[in-house]
């Protein structure tokens, strides 16, 4: 979640931690902020799915390249 660029009080209320510190005093996040990172993480999760994805298909590409090569 800190790679996809969601916030520490954010980050911590979707894992179902509880504020400490100061964070607890200062830091309020609405239904709406919390749905907006929530959103963003959604978002960055699914383009590295995405990467994966091309990342496995390209592989597989070219080890059938090879292959069809060796014969």
């Amino acid at each position: 979640m800190l790679t996809a660029g969601v916030d520490k009080v954010h980050r911590d209320l979707i894992l179902g931690h509880s504020l400490q510190g100061m964070d607890v005093h200062y830091m309020a996040p609405d239904d709406e902020t919390l749905k907006e990172a929530m959103d963003k993480y959604t978002r960055w999760l699914d383009n590295q799915i995405v990467n994966v994805d091309q990342s496995v298909d390209q592989n597989e590409i070219n080890e059938k390249t090879k292959a069809i090569k060796d014969i």
